[in-house]
């Protein structure tokens, strides 16, 4: 009987942590996009040229609250629709001439999972697409 009240126990504590909102979810994922430094909104360095230097993923002619907002809606969208992430594997390279959309729940998820495990060069690069 103890075993049983001890996976009763695992059961509801991670349960509890999953209802917490505890990992990643789309402010998270949108503010390491578009966040300021050390996320990847804003450059790094300035000297396009030297070693480190990195862009940013605020382009010219867009604003951190655009880019946020248009993050947003795209993920919570997506969040509300159920659905399969079929071949979708953002961890993938992804060229910039395929246009991926955040389809449903699923995508959002790996989506965000993406997010949270690469580096800002590699999410400028075609890593865990789409990147607006």
């Amino acid at each position: 009987m103890p075993t049983r009240s001890y996976t009763m126990c695992t059961v509801l504590t991670a349960f509890t942590l999953w209802l917490s909102g505890c990992g990643t979810d789309c402010q998270s994922a949108c503010t390491k996009l578009y966040g300021t430094a050390p996320n990847c909104g804003d450059r790094r360095g300035d000297d396009p040229d030297a070693e480190g230097y990195f862009e940013g993923l605020i382009g010219a002619g867009q604003t951190r609250e655009k880019m946020m907002r248009q993050c947003m809606d795209e993920c919570e969208n997506a969040l509300d629709k159920p659905g399969d992430a079929d071949d979708y594997q953002p961890n993938k390279y992804t060229p910039a001439t395929e246009t991926v959309t955040l389809e449903n729940d699923e995508m959002a998820a790996l989506w965000m999972d993406c997010i949270e495990e690469q580096s800002c060069e590699n999410l400028a690069d075609g890593y865990c697409s789409p990147v607006w």
